[in-house]
């Protein structure tokens, strides 16, 4: 019993450190997610708008991706956010310290994703430059998931007050062989990619709680 305060305690001094000292990240919810919709196609490509579903607190984007006509190979990608103007949700952003999503491919195919970010509002009385921020693309493998930031100090991001877009890209190695390259997507293919908000850093710290707890416990 006394394991568990003492453990408790240095928990809620976990706590109260990322309230105080953690980087605070913007992460759309369910609903901010669900209304983000087809924004560009990259250079070479062809895509459908996305379709979307709610599944468990996750919204699932699939669309079909084609590179030039359809019977090479080459990378395609397609943006993902808002139309002009964002929700206000989204419009300034200068109290936070980055972006983030977490992704799932539910799909048989490797795909890539990353964020962006678009500031700067060019109409007078603003005539601010128009700036666009991306991150590196992460591969996600058939049934991986995983979290990305987009650090906003990192990449140097202006007019945080003053966002005209924000989103994610899919993209992918669209393949006119792909059983010689089985993690490739063919071309054309479709992809599933479950978008969701990351937890907050609170909540990460109580379920870490309960797993310590339990095994206490035990």
């Amino acid at each position: 019993m006394r394991k568990g305060i003492v453990c408790l305690a240095a928990t809620l001094v976990l706590i109260g450190s990322l309230q105080t000292q953690g980087a605070v990240y913007f992460s759309p919810d369910q609903t901010l997610i669900s209304s983000m919709s087809k924004t560009w196609d990259a250079a070479n490509t062809t895509s459908e708008i996305p379709t979307k579903e709610l599944i468990d607190g996750a919204v699932r984007f699939s669309a079909k991706l084609q590179y030039g006509d359809g019977t090479g190979d080459g990378w395609a990608a397609q943006g993902i956010g808002y139309q002009w103007p964002p929700p206000a949700a989204l419009q300034d952003l200068s109290g936070y310290d980055g972006y983030a999503l977490s992704f799932l491919n539910t799909n048989n195919s490797s795909w890539f994703v990353n964020l962006y970010i678009n500031t700067g509002w060019t109409d007078p009385p603003y005539n601010e430059e128009d700036n666009f921020y991306e991150n590196g693309w992460v591969e996600l493998l058939p049934g991986v998931s995983t979290t990305i930031i987009l650090d906003f100090a990192d990449l140097g991001v202006a007019h945080l007050n003053h966002v005209s877009n924000i989103g994610f890209q899919v993209g992918g190695n669209m393949d006119e062989f792909p059983s010689y390259s089985p993690d490739n997507p063919s071309n054309p293919d479709t992809y599933h990619i479950d978008v969701t908000p990351i937890p907050e850093p609170v909540m990460l710290v109580l379920l870490s709680l309960g797993g310590m707890m339990i095994r206490l416990k035990k």
